[in-house]
């Protein structure tokens, strides 16, 4: 198995826990904004999900040398359209890395606060969707969930 297939397995099974986790979240709270004041108002589980659909598309971007698609027009309003946006971003993610040459791991790619390796570009994805997956969980315990989420596709 190359890197790069060992990558795109990583990204769709990680989409797929994200998916569970906002799922799993009941369809009133999906804009639940966790704050202590006016201050402090975290992220809503939609908005985690659409800045890792468009960061999926970012890389995917960057990786095939194509145009920026991190911008959907569908927007993300439900369990159901963030499930579809992460999961179709994610597909695309994958395919870009099944053809990502091997030069690719050493090339330096340009983003807008650092420049990084291929090796790491390819990885940012999937620990963005792992934080953020964190995150969702997170919310569902502040809502009172204590149910354990664990996502189906976690073990495959």
């Amino acid at each position: 198995m190359t890197i790069q297939e060992f990558q795109a397995r990583k990204v769709l099974r990680i989409a797929g826990a994200l998916a569970h986790f906002v799922e799993t979240t009941p369809a009133d709270k999906l804009d639940y904004c966790a704050c202590l004041d006016e201050k402090s108002c975290t992220r809503t589980v939609l908005d985690q999900v659409r800045e890792c659909v468009a960061c999926n598309r970012y890389i995917t971007a960057l990786i095939s040398g194509g145009e920026n698609s991190a911008s959907s027009d569908k927007p993300i309003t439900s369990a159901q359209t963030a499930r579809e946006e992460i999961m179709i971003s994610a597909e695309e993610l994958a395919a870009a890395l099944r053809l990502m040459p091997d030069a690719y791991l050493t090339k330096s790619f340009m983003m807008p606060s650092m420049t990084v390796t291929g090796e790491v570009l390819i990885d940012l994805p999937t620990r963005n969707m792992s934080y953020h997956s964190g995150q969702i969980n997170f919310l569902q315990m502040l809502l009172g969930d204590g149910d354990s989420h664990v996502p189906p596709c976690a073990f495959k």
